[in-house]
């Protein structure tokens, strides 16, 4: 037999043992792997990653509110959304699953996918563009003036005009501009005092975020148009930097309810878009990882940010005939979904369960 067989031959064999211990490899990892989890579970240190997958529908604008606190007086700008992400999640049935069979978990990674829903600007004709308008009077007066062609906008928007001539007296003087300046941003730590007030006491207290356009301040601020007809495109993203937020495990426990959705038997300012009301006030505490407030025992609080740029100053008008607690250059709110994608790593699995 010629070489050149014979090296064919032994080829041959060659790729036949090394299938035979490839596929025998597969089997040896398969095994060594099962052994892994078992010493694991015996040390109480096996994990499971999981992305968590949730929406959330909110409002934010720009209005401002005056409020009263230990005989001082002051006007705040109010209306920036903020999201506690630990509170997000308490909210999620998927962690709730997960949560149950495991004792500690930390958050690898956070996206957030902004879309914006309905909002007010004019376009270039200055007519109106969005379909939110049952926030003046349920919209029936500006399908009326729509319909009979007497007006071009609502009474109530400011339209053009800044100083809304003509207004209806009782109304809020809003504007409408032709395109609106949506800014995101990450708070890693949660907010602090000068971040928030409240309003009422016991179970009337309501909370109320006093960022506005402060909003601009931190870092990882990022500013997109909000423009009728335009793409509109943000996406943000959130990693634990330090060696300490990497290594920050949370009890499965530690998600505590701190605010409530508005019901029927709420004030009416509860259910207001940028109002927030506690679930018990002896329970809002800054120290739950829920709670938005900074605390020293939580190094890492992600909070999601998300806020409208005001286009004039807010002025508090005193000579409102029904509430002179309304203000001029006010901007109507835009109702935004967002999408969260939340990476979790989930340790301590339990085991056997007595039933």
């Amino acid at each position: 037999m010629s070489g050149r067989f014979r090296r064919s031959y032994w080829n041959f064999n060659s790729r036949r043992r090394f299938a035979r211990g490839r596929y025998s490899g597969r089997r040896v990892g398969a095994a060594r792997r099962a052994r892994g989890n078992q010493r694991a579970a015996n040390q109480q240190n096996d994990i499971s990653n999981v992305t968590i997958n949730m929406m959330k529908k909110i409002k934010t604008g720009v209005t401002g509110r005056e409020f009263t606190k230990d005989g001082n007086t002051l006007f705040k700008e109010i209306g920036t959304c903020a999201l506690n992400i630990f509170e997000l999640l308490k909210k999620s049935e998927f962690y709730q699953s997960y949560s149950n069979m495991y004792d500690q978990f930390r958050i690898n990674r956070i996206q957030v996918k902004v879309t914006p829903i309905t909002w007010q600007t004019y376009n270039q004709f200055n007519i109106p563009t969005g379909t939110d308008y049952d926030v003046v009077d349920d919209g029936k007066q500006f399908e009326a003036q729509e319909e009979s062609g007497d007006a071009v906008y609502p009474a109530g928007y400011g339209g053009p005009n800044p100083d809304n001539a003509g207004l209806v007296p009782g109304q809020t003087k809003y504007i409408v501009p032709q395109a609106l300046t949506v800014v995101t941003a990450w708070d890693r730590t949660g907010l602090d005092d000068t971040q928030m007030t409240y309003d009422g006491e016991g179970a009337n207290k309501v909370y109320y975020t006093t960022i506005g356009d402060a909003i601009c301040t931190y870092s990882s601020a990022k500013s997109t148009q909000l423009v009728a007809g335009a793409n509109f495109n943000c996406v943000r993203y959130l990693y634990p930097s330090s060696q300490q937020e990497k290594s920050l495990y949370f009890s499965t426990t530690d998600l505590v309810d701190q605010f409530q959705k508005p019901s029927d038997a709420d004030p009416d300012r509860v259910k207001f878009w940028y109002a927030m009301k506690p679930v018990a006030d002896n329970d809002f505490k800054s120290t739950y990882i829920t709670n938005l407030h900074t605390d020293p025992n939580c190094p890492f609080k992600p909070t999601f940010l998300i806020g409208v740029l005001k286009v004039d100053d807010l002025i508090k008008d005193a000579n409102h005939p029904e509430d002179p607690n309304q203000t001029k250059g006010q901007i109507y709110p835009v109702t935004f979904n967002l999408e969260f994608d939340i990476g979790v790593t989930f340790r301590g699995l339990r085991k056997t369960q007595v039933v």
